[in-house]
């Protein structure tokens, strides 16, 4: 009968080997063991499993009916271990670098120039996690997270990056339809809201006193969405500064109809766990981040 409980590794891998090279010998040689100690753990092997792996024969090996699918089934098993620990081993030298920000950070910002961060630290795998919800960065892998607004976290420290401001903006045609909207008269003008931001109208209506007389609105989910909405003539969106000004320069189909009218809207800061204070690539990236900026938005800021 045999034993019901799993062969060693090592086990497996001699038989790994004198299969593959069929000859006991040539196993040793490559485990660097004698032939009998080969030989002595394939019988222990053969033990355990209860089966015969190998005939024998004028010191000559081959393989049973049962050696060859035992010697597929395990060959595999290898493959995968010897994967994983290759990929274990590249985490190692690479570090992993999580950063979690707005979706229009990551968008106008990031994804277009992440490549020259990684190319100045080539020992990090940088990750992007693009999210409007606020990470636990105490209790994730997150490294950094882009924010809107300080909070109260004492355990985490903020350094801004840049001021934000709303106004609203269209399409230069959808102006020439409604040239009201630049006296700040919203009738018969379709309103781009965001589900995620509901205060951002009422923040700049509040302030310049203006507020739209219009039950028609479009709520999407996304900056990005708004801009493509104003982009095909669907309305006149919240415009957030000065990363409106990027599309603006993309397409300079689209406008500002009141860029008088301008209301500040918090500012956006680089956080992290206060413990990771002296972390270099920490600094690293809040330097490269407020020289992006500058160079992405420089005099645009309001």
């Amino acid at each position: 009968m045999s034993n019901q409980h799993l062969p060693s590794l090592n086990l497996i891998r001699v038989f790994e080997v004198a299969a593959r090279r069929m000859s006991f010998k040539d196993a040793a040689d490559e485990l660097f063991v004698s032939p009998p100690a080969v030989s002595h753990q394939i019988r222990a092997l053969e033990e355990n499993l209860g089966v015969t792996l190998f005939k024998r024969a004028n010191r000559k090996i081959t393989l049973t009916p049962e050696g060859k699918r035992y010697y597929l089934h395990i060959k595999r098993g290898l493959d995968l271990i010897h994967t994983a620990t290759l990929a274990v081993r590249k985490e190692k030298r690479q570090r992993r670098f999580v950063i979690n920000t707005l979706p229009n950070i990551a968008s106008l910002l990031l994804f277009p120039n992440i490549h020259e961060f990684q190319a100045e630290h080539p020992e990090l795998n940088i990750q992007i996690d693009s999210d409007v919800s606020r990470i636990d960065l105490e209790n994730s892998e997150t490294n950094v997270a882009i924010r809107h607004e300080c909070g109260n976290e004492p355990e985490l420290t903020y350094h801004p990056l840049v001021q934000i401001a709303l106004t609203p903006i269209c399409s230069r045609s959808y102006l020439e339809q409604h040239p009201k909207l630049r006296k700040g008269d919203f009738r018969n003008c379709r309103l781009i809201k965001i589900s995620g931001d509901t205060y951002q109208w009422p923040r700049w209506q509040t302030q310049w006193n203006l507020l739209p007389d219009t039950q028609n609105e479009l709520v999407v989910s996304t900056v990005q969405a708004s801009i493509e909405a104003v982009k095909n003539n669907i309305g006149v969106a919240m415009g957030y500064l000065p990363t409106a000004h990027q599309f603006m320069n993309k397409d300079d189909d689209l406008v500002l109809p009141m860029p008088d009218k301008v209301t500040p809207h918090g500012e956006c800061f680089l956080t992290y766990c206060n413990s990771n204070a002296d972390d270099e690539i920490i600094k690293a990236f809040y330097d490269w981040m407020v020289r992006i900026i500058a160079e992405e938005w420089k005099d645009k800021k309001n």
